[in-house]
């Protein structure tokens, strides 16, 4: 039986997109599979799942260099390889590879800062394509453990009966039962000024007046404890009189199970999108400089908004920072019409 180690990926939505790689491994080959975690919402958005023998977290942001060190060095014998997941050009990652990781360190190469990044320490890779989803750019790794034949599943989220009976407790406590539930998430990470490429609350308070003109919906506002603040001005904003609830839970694994009892998920590019769509929730995504060929929705009924704009998506998967100076600044995000959401959102509700 081989064992693998998955080494830190950033973000709740790279996790998840790679639940379907994983599914594909413990089924065809039954190996042990070994999950380390840089954040401690990424490995709780993954308890439970049958396919990850480990799942661990260490606060490698918070400590040392040479503590981080050390912990990696206990695994180093242990494992036959390691997976770099996509995307993940950093440093420190494939460093954590050379570390841990023997015979086999599988990932990618990048058309950007690839040798600055040290990819070159894995030793089976597969060059990036722009024009795959990054849940394709995953399964693609797994030639290099022998499975040519991949099937290609859903994200995944496993709940436990408790979480689901907490979700059905507080839609309950709060009278919502008969109502259509719409979650919303305004934020996004501010990781590298990614704050940049939120749709303005503004739009997303017209966007709820519309909605709430059209049907006998209750408006569920979700994010992290620093999003408060978002979410206050939000509320704010909205000038019918409909039922908005801003989302404060101790637990992301709570707010998955609340998300999954909603009908429709608006949001921009951002890890509560992931957790909805993993949900089966159909999903409307706002997108401005991320390219949604790479983070879409994957596998659940969805609609993507964007402007076509010549300079847009922009970003890119480096360590640099999102910065634009074109058309006046984040065009791409700042202009797309209320109007145009809210037609998206006719459109997937009317076929759900």
């Amino acid at each position: 039986m081989k064992k693998i180690i998955v080494l830190p990926m950033y973000g709740i939505g790279d996790v998840l997109m790679t639940t379907p790689a994983l599914r594909n491994i413990k089924e065809q080959t039954g190996a042990k599979i070994t999950y380390l975690h840089m954040f401690e919402t990424t490995r709780d958005i993954l308890l439970n799942n049958p396919c990850i023998d480990e799942n661990i977290f260490f606060p490698f942001l918070s400590s040392g260099r040479l503590e981080g060190l050390r912990f990696l060095i206990k695994f180093r014998k242990r494992f036959d390889c390691s997976i770099n997941f996509y995307p993940s050009n950093r440093r420190d990652y494939n460093l954590a590879s050379f570390i841990c990781g023997r015979p086999l360190r599988i990932g990618h190469r990048y058309a950007r800062n690839d040798l600055t990044e040290l990819n070159f320490l894995k030793n089976r890779t597969v060059m990036e394509d722009d024009t795959l989803h990054c849940v394709e750019e995953n399964l693609r790794l797994l030639d290099f453990l022998g499975i040519r034949e991949r099937k290609v599943y859903p994200m995944q989220i496993h709940l436990t009966a408790e979480e689901e009976a907490f979700a059905s407790g507080w839609i309950s406590d709060l009278e919502l039962g008969r109502r259509r539930l719409i979650g919303i998430h305004p934020g996004t990470s501010v990781f590298k000024n990614q704050d940049r490429r939120r749709w303005p609350e503004v739009s997303f308070a017209k966007l709820i007046d519309s909605l709430s003109l059209e049907m006998d919906a209750a408006f569920l506002l979700f994010g992290g404890p620093d999003e408060r603040p978002l979410r206050g001005k939000l509320i704010s904003m909205v000038r019918t009189g409909t039922k908005i609830i801003s989302v404060d839970l101790p637990s992301v694994r709570q707010a998955a199970a609340l998300i999954r009892r909603c009908s429709l998920f608006i949001s921009n590019d951002s890890g509560p999108m992931h957790i909805a769509a993993a949900s089966g929730v159909p999903t409307v995504a706002v997108f401005g400089p991320t390219n949604p060929v790479w983070v879409r929705p994957w596998g659940v009924r969805h609609r993507v908004v964007r402007k076509d704009l010549p300079c847009s998506p922009c970003f890119r998967y480096s360590r640099k920072t999102l910065e634009c100076v074109a058309n006046g600044g984040y065009a791409c995000i700042r202009d797309i019409a209320v109007e145009d959401v809210f037609e998206a959102c006719l459109g997937i509700i009317q076929k759900v």
